[in-house]
């Protein structure tokens, strides 16, 4: 199974918010993440970026 590693990215920077994703789901500007433990994470105002499998990153953008 393929774990990411969940990124926001505003300005450049880059702020890790999340490891161990199994599932992210984009619904009204809300991204919920769902770690391998069942722990839900919401990111607001947020869009997927960057989905890379090899690297195992998800980047998000908000709207901060």
């Amino acid at each position: 199974m393929c774990e990411f590693n969940v990124y926001v990215e505003n300005n450049g920077q880059r702020e890790k918010i999340a490891k161990g994703v199994i599932k992210a789901k984009l619904k009204d500007g809300v991204v919920t993440l769902m770690d391998s433990a069942g722990k839900l994470t919401k990111v607001e105002n947020a869009s997927i970026m960057t989905v890379d499998t090899l690297m195992q990153e998800l980047v998000l953008k908000t709207s901060r």
